[in-house]
């Protein structure tokens, strides 16, 4: 029993001296600092915890569809239409000089010319859609070749080029 006196009045003692260090100044204002600094860090911590996990919730992954919408495939399309191949003439070139050749009129002849080759492209480029198109300056606005048929359809993607005097509107749908 006296070594269990003897270690309670040595732990007084510590504690006494414990109380009497006037070495450091304002210990209890470090301490509740570095309290506060740890708080302050853990909370960060959960904030960024939690920000992470809702990233990895909402994450998705890129799609690899190849298909375009169909307002940048009528842009491509008739952008290539427009586009000369080598010696060859552009398809809205060729329709020009048919349409000229044939004094502005469409009439059977003219349309299964045009049908020929713009028909023929247009089928390679766009099998699966629906397309018309339409002279809008000399013809004021006569349909040259279509597939398919508009009424049945609420999205149509449309994109215009000129050559010289002819102006040429193309409508996928």
């Amino acid at each position: 029993m006296t070594s269990y006196k003897n270690n309670m009045n040595d732990i007084k003692d510590i504690i006494k001296n414990i109380r009497d260090i006037k070495d450091i100044p304002n210990i209890k204002d470090i301490k509740g600092f570095l309290s506060l600094f740890d708080g302050i860090i853990a909370i960060l911590l959960l904030f960024l915890a939690l920000f992470a996990f809702n990233s990895l919730i909402y994450f998705e992954s890129p799609s690899y569809d190849r298909t375009l919408p169909d307002s940048k495939l009528v842009n491509d399309v008739i952008g290539l239409m427009a586009t000369e191949n080598g010696d060859d003439y552009s398809v809205l070139y060729s329709i020009v000089l048919i349409l000229e050749n044939n004094n502005n009129t469409l009439d059977y002849t003219t349309k299964s010319y045009i049908s020929t080759i713009a028909g023929d492209f247009l089928n390679k480029i766009i099998p699966d859609k629906n397309y018309i198109l339409v002279e809008n300056n000399i013809l004021n606005g006569e349909t040259i070749l279509s597939k398919g048929y508009m009424d049945d359809n609420v999205n149509i993607s449309s994109s215009t080029r000129n050559i010289g005097e002819y102006s040429f509107t193309l409508s996928i749908f």
